[in-house]
């Protein structure tokens, strides 16, 4: 059997002497021809974890929340949580005769409210679900 030869171009290419057209790595100075979609970040803080036993991702980033929920880790995975800080301020307390409002607290973190509402005080001096000033 005659012995194995390497033909021009398979040992030019060995020894490095025909450069290779590959894509060039890092920075590109050329955008890309699709569009990128830009992640949406939510507002609001994410709950403290509280050791969910289900340990697969639910999400990468807000944009994979429903509604205003958050991507927010939770224990051991990525979870679509209600945020405890919704968007929008707290209603100023103009303390009158009477004072107005549920005089028990209804909540402790915006994340016990529905929709949009936060945890506000109220003019009882407790914290209720209000409507938030944006």
């Amino acid at each position: 059997m005659p012995p194995c030869r390497l033909g021009p171009l398979a040992a030019a290419l060995l020894l490095g002497l025909l450069p290779l057209r590959l894509p060039a790595v890092g920075n590109h100075t050329t955008p890309p021809t699709t569009p990128v979609p830009a992640l949406e970040v939510k507002g609001g803080l994410c709950p403290n974890p509280k050791g969910e036993q289900n340990c697969t991702d639910d999400c990468y980033s807000d944009s994979d929340c429903e509604d205003n929920l958050k991507c927010c880790w939770a224990g051991c995975a990525t979870r679509c949580l209600m945020p405890d800080e919704k968007v929008g301020s707290c209603p100023e307390i103009n303390p009158g005769i009477p004072m107005l409002g549920l005089c028990y607290d209804e909540c402790q973190t915006d994340s016990e409210c529905w929709g949009q509402t936060k945890c506000c005080r109220n003019g009882c001096g407790k914290v209720s679900c209000v409507t938030p000033v944006f």
